[in-house]
């Protein structure tokens, strides 16, 4: 027998042809990549224009303008020394949710009036969808100057261009939010632990749930990273409004937010927002756990809107025009039960029981809350699980371990609307460069990798044939969940895949020959 004819080198051949079909379509797909580039970026850039037009054109117009009059409106009645949050006495609704801090910021602003404050906040909107995208293919690609596929830059935002032009139209701040957490996982790469502390709670003093990632450095024993988050969110609700409020009542300003939005969660919805909260608008865990597994109205909102809508003086007395805009003065000055206010909510019961529901089960208010108490820590551990130890940490290991802790803080976020899945655009990243660039063995496990990657990017748009029973159903929560089993499966095999027998990790073993060895490895616990 020739060495030829050996069964090892037969293989060898085979494997060697299956290498050079495989560097053969790579090289094709980078041709083509580098092709489309220049069309990909020009088009995100005629979409940030687009998106951004309408909100300026409102606001010349005289039109109503969403989220963006109200952020106007709160800064300006700020300044002038309203209480943005009415006494809990009253019984009234927050008409700002968001953080002290935030109310801080928008007081800021306003000084540029209504046209800056908008223009203003549009630019920063635009900014950080590009901050988004570049911090998510370089967390993705591990760093890595050369060799990343154009597709990176543009096809995660594609996928769910609906909800960035939501956020545009809205006003909606939640891709400042995940680009202010992505660069503090790049500056945790870097050793910078104090300056990730501080860009999560700059995150967190915008919009409150982006803290769940103080967790994340408890568990990873960054402590330097924990202690500047702690201060600088207390810095951000204590001292930034001082130019607006005493310190009293800043005080004052925290304490009844926390009441409102953090401590208030019943059977009616959650925070400041009844039947909203668990309506088919919200895809978070609890507001699925509760439509799923209790008898509640999937739109009660718009029950009780359809109601109010035949009282267009009593709505008016309450700062609520008829054209969806609001007066925020009036709101907050209001009495606190305007007259004729009970008719507003005359039979509403009736009508809420009618409303159509998507539930499977019946079961109480305390039983549901347990079953999504378990659920999330269920999805935790295996988050946990699936986490390499600080000592087998790569590039790779890491943007899989970042994408994970991404998925969680937005889907365990009480309140997620639609919106606030922009922050998908990291995940997918993550899971498109694994596809592109760690591709599974030619044939039907590679085709399976690529159908379920496109199964995750195609569930979204099924809101597009049935917008509400898709969102009612978790279109965007479904495939977030299906990212965290894929990708925490990905990272379980990874991180124990990439290590030799000597337990080292490739990239320990690259940097050998070199005097910075050590600087390769990632940043270990403080």
């Amino acid at each position: 027998m020739t060495p030829m004819d050996t069964p090892d080198a037969g293989a060898d051949l085979d494997r060697s042809s299956r290498l050079r079909r495989d560097q053969v379509d790579g090289d094709a797909v980078d041709a083509a990549s580098r092709r489309l580039q220049p069309w990909l970026l020009g088009l995100l850039g005629v979409l940030m224009v687009v998106f951004s037009a309408p909100p300026l054109v409102n606001v010349v117009r005289g039109w109503p303008n969403k989220d963006y009059g109200l952020w106007y409106q709160v800064g300006a009645a700020l300044r002038q020394g309203y209480d943005i949050y009415p006494d809990p006495t009253s019984g009234r609704l927050f008409p700002f949710m968001y953080p002290p801090s935030a109310a801080a910021l928008l007081g800021y602003v306003s000084f540029v009036g209504e046209s800056g404050t908008i223009a203003l906040l549009t630019l920063a909107h635009s900014i950080a969808w590009l901050g988004a995208i570049l911090l998510s293919v370089r967390l993705a690609t591990g760093g890595k100057a050369s060799g990343r596929n154009p597709l990176l830059y543009v096809v995660p935002s594609l996928c769910i261009v609906a909800l960035i032009h939501n956020s545009y139209m809205l006003g909606q701040p939640n891709m400042a939010l995940l680009t202010l957490l992505l660069a503090a996982f790049y500056c945790l790469q870097k050793g910078r632990d104090g300056w990730a502390g501080a860009l999560v709670a700059t995150s967190a003093a915008i919009k409150a749930f982006p803290i769940l990632a103080l967790g994340y450095f408890i568990y990873r024993r960054k402590w330097r990273a924990s202690a500047a988050t702690v201060a600088a969110l207390a810095a951000w609700l204590l001292i930034v409004p001082l130019p607006f409020r005493t310190p009293s009542q800043a005080v004052r300003d925290v304490k009844v937010w926390t009441g409102g939005m953090l401590f208030t969660y019943n059977s009616q919805g959650i925070a400041q927002r009844p039947f909203r909260s668990y309506s088919y608008k919200n895809q978070s865990i609890m507001a699925l756990a509760h439509r799923f597994l209790r008898d509640v109205p999937a739109d009660g909102e718009a029950v009780l809107s359809r109601r109010t809508n035949n009282f267009r003086k009593e709505r008016a007395q309450m700062g609520l025009h008829a054209d969806g805009s609001i007066d925020l003065t009036t709101i907050l000055t209001a009495p606190a039960r305007p007259a004729n206010l009970d008719k507003l909510f005359e039979g509403a019961a009736d009508d809420l029981k009618k409303a159509w529901r998507v539930n499977v089960a019946s079961l109480d208010f305390r039983t549901v809350t347990l079953v999504t108490l378990s659920a999330m820590l269920g999805l935790s551990l295996f988050v946990v699980v699936a986490m390499p130890p600080a000592r087998r940490r790569t590039a790779r290991t890491d943007a899989l371990e970042f994408a994970l802790i991404t998925l969680l803080i937005v889907m365990f976020s009480p309140l997620s609307f639609n919106y606030a899945f922009v922050w998908l655009i990291y995940p997918i990243t993550v899971a498109l460069n694994e596809v592109l660039e760690h591709p599974a063995p030619a044939g039907r496990r590679r085709t399976l990798q690529r159908a379920w990657l496109a199964t995750i990017l195609l569930i979204p748009a099924l809101a597009i044939p049935m917008p509400l029973y898709a969102q009612a159903w978790g279109n965007l929560f479904v495939p977030a969940l299906l990212l965290v089993l894929s990708l925490g499966w990905t990272l379980l095999r990874v991180s124990r895949t990439e290590i030799d027998q000597h337990g080292e990790t490739s990239l320990q073993r690259h940097a050998k020959p070199h005097a910075a060895g050590a600087s390769a490895l990632l940043p270990q616990a403080d």
